[in-house]
């Protein structure tokens, strides 16, 4: 049997090795990519100084689970311009306290002694986890995307009230009149004014970066509406005078006017209320008021609130005055002198259109125009609603850094690392190839040694040389391809004369030397009865015969030193080059047949 050699195997199943180690690695490299998910962090802190009760700036309780609302989670689908859905990615969001360690040590105490724990964190973890198919990339921007939104809506909520302001669209093909289309673009028009102007005063140095408006910017803007374009639009109107219909617009004039009387009217009691109030807060106070003079001279006056004044007043706010009395009946006092100058309008109108019946007013073509503007202005109050909305969200967003704060930046982590897998897998593998081939090749070793090896002599049998034969046998040989028959001719004469033991050992010795002929492209075998053969590939004819004067002197040598059992054989080569023949048949046919010469030529030698 051959020996053990592992780097004998490892080279004869090189290929094999290979293909296992890669093929590992790829279904390595499949299964986690199929199982990959990514989680995006962030750690977030509030910092209003509630929070330690639990509470937002605005004194109501704070839910940290709407960072993963839908309202949260669909606006920030909007930002990506994703229409993904929204459930999958709530269900894989979440929020984690973040609690000291000294913190959590107090928390433990206070429930070993069964005391409430009422300790509310102020950061958090956010966590968003996606398949892998998807990629880091995602995740990141995803999350970025979620707590961009959420810093907008927190602000909204709990610090600056959200434009909930929406413009009025297709009022002429809703079916609206003319002027009553003018007037609800006119309301909305004062709706934005009265928001711009809120904004502008509580924040005169903002200017958005993405709009490059300042709420001054847009408030002079809608001032401009106001002064000219919605008097040049009822100047349109009124010029004509032009309606779809006389009867349907005096009806609405009609209770347009109605409705400013009635509020007139609740207005008008408001006021009286208002003032009797005032003139009752004067009278119970003027003597019960005492003044105090502290030791840094500013006078403080008692605290009293009548109880009418607390029935009045929301009860949350704890000091009521006499000037929030004087200046709630001075706006009840703008409002009414406001709905008088609206009815004044009205009224004008009303007997501007009283002249005409049911049915339009004015030609196609200035009824054409005049739509043509309403809508123009539609689209110019929609174009500045949408730079007023993105210019509040930039607002919010900067403002709830006062009370939102990013601990961290999102950080993305794969639950599989990927490449260490692959690396471990190709090493893995590698070691599973190489103790295959070991195995196959020590396997192969053994069947060889079983099934084509001669136990005599230690080499291929004539089964595995007729294997080799067959495999060329339909195959043209190259040239300088060597084919050798050797004969032991004196093997059953020292069988016979010193027994079988002796003719084996002899055999053994034989077959050694002839092993020394081969080279790595060479095949040697027994064929029985003393015969050999061997076939070498890249053995010119001058070769061959130095292989056969090689072989004569190994012979010799050994007789020298075995003289009782000498060695006697008859060896002969033929080459394809140098016969012409070159089927492996053919060629072996010719060297056995020169053998022979040679052995009959050796024996003629001896007789003579």
């Amino acid at each position: 049997m051959k020996k053990f050699e592992v780097l004998r195997y490892l080279k004869k199943f090189r290929v094999i090795i290979f293909i296992v180690a890669l093929l590992g690695s790829l279904a390595t490299y499949l299964y986690g990519k199929s199982n990959q998910k990514y989680t995006a962090s962030v750690v977030i802190k509030y910092t209003n100084s509630a929070i330690k009760d639990g509470f937002a700036p605005d004194g109501t309780k704070l839910d940290v689970n709407e960072i993963y609302s839908s309202a949260v989670i669909s606006q920030a689908m909007e930002y990506l311009g994703s229409n993904g859905p929204l459930n999958i990615i709530r269900s894989r969001c979440s929020v984690t306290q973040i609690i000291p360690d000294d913190q959590k040590v107090i928390n433990d105490a206070k429930l070993d002694k069964g005391e409430e724990v009422t300790y509310f964190p102020d950061t958090y973890k956010v966590n968003l986890v996606v398949d892998g198919q998807y990629g880091s990339k995602y995740a990141r921007s995803t999350l970025d995307a979620i707590m961009q939104a959420y810093c907008t809506y927190y602000t909204e909520k709990y610090v600056e009230q959200k434009l909930s302001i929406n413009p009025s669209s297709d009022l002429i093909k809703s079916g609206n009149d003319y002027y009553e289309s003018i007037s609800i673009l006119e309301d909305d028009t004062n709706a934005m004014l009265d928001f711009l102007m809120t904004r502008k005063e509580n924040y005169p140095d903002f200017r958005s970066s993405k709009t490059g408006y300042s709420y001054s910017d847009l408030y002079e803007i809608y001032k401009s509406f106001r002064d000219y374009k919605i008097p040049e639009l009822y100047a349109k109107v009124l010029s004509g005078p032009q309606t779809k219909d006389g009867e349907i617009l005096r009806n609405f004039i009609a209770n347009e006017i109605s409705s400013s009387e009635m509020e007139e009217e609740i207005k008008t009691e408001q006021r009286a209320k208002v003032s009797l109030l005032a003139d009752n807060f004067v009278q119970q106070n003027k003597e019960i008021l005492v003044g105090t003079v502290g030791e840094n001279g500013k006078y403080f006056s008692s605290d009293i609130i009548l109880r009418q004044l607390e029935d009045h007043i929301e009860r949350d706010k704890t000091e009521t005055t006499y000037d929030s009395l004087i200046l709630e009946m001075v706006d009840i006092d703008k409002v009414l002198a406001a709905n008088r100058i609206d009815r004044g309008f009205l009224t004008e109108v009303g007997q501007k259109f009283g002249e005409l019946g049911s049915g339009s007013s004015g030609t196609d073509e200035e009824h054409s125009e005049l739509e043509s503007l309403i809508d123009s202005y539609e689209d110019e109050l929609k174009t500045y609603f949408e730079i007023v909305s993105t210019t509040s969200k930039e607002l919010n967003l900067s403002i709830s850094a006062d009370y939102l704060k990013m601990i961290s930046s999102v950080r993305v982590y794969p639950s599989i690392n990927i490449k260490l897998y692959i690396v471990l897998a190709l090493v893995f593998f590698l070691i599973v190839g190489c103790a295959g081939a070991i195995i196959l090749g020590r396997a192969g070793d053994i069947m060889d040694y079983f099934l084509y090896t001669d136990k005599k002599t230690g080499l291929p049998n004539r089964e595995k040389l007729n294997i080799y034969i067959d495999s060329l046998s339909e195959s043209i040989l190259p040239d300088d391809f060597t084919c050798f028959a050797i004969q032991f001719e004196n093997l059953g004469e020292l069988t016979r004369k010193f027994g079988y033991s002796v003719g084996d050992s002899v055999l053994k010795d034989f077959s050694d030397l002839v092993r020394l002929m081969g080279d790595s492209k060479g095949v040697i075998g027994y064929n029985g009865a003393g015969s050999y053969v061997a076939f070498f590939e890249k053995c010119s004819k001058k070769k061959a015969d130095t292989i056969l004067k090689v072989l004569g002197e190994y012979v010799q040598r050994y007789n020298e030193l075995n003289y009782e059992y000498p060695i006697k054989y008859s060896a002969a080569g033929e080459t394809t080059s140098d016969s012409g023949l070159y089927k492996v048949r053919e060629l072996l046919r010719s060297a056995i047949s020169k053998a022979k010469e040679n052995r009959s030529e050796s024996e003629s030698e001896k007789n003579d």
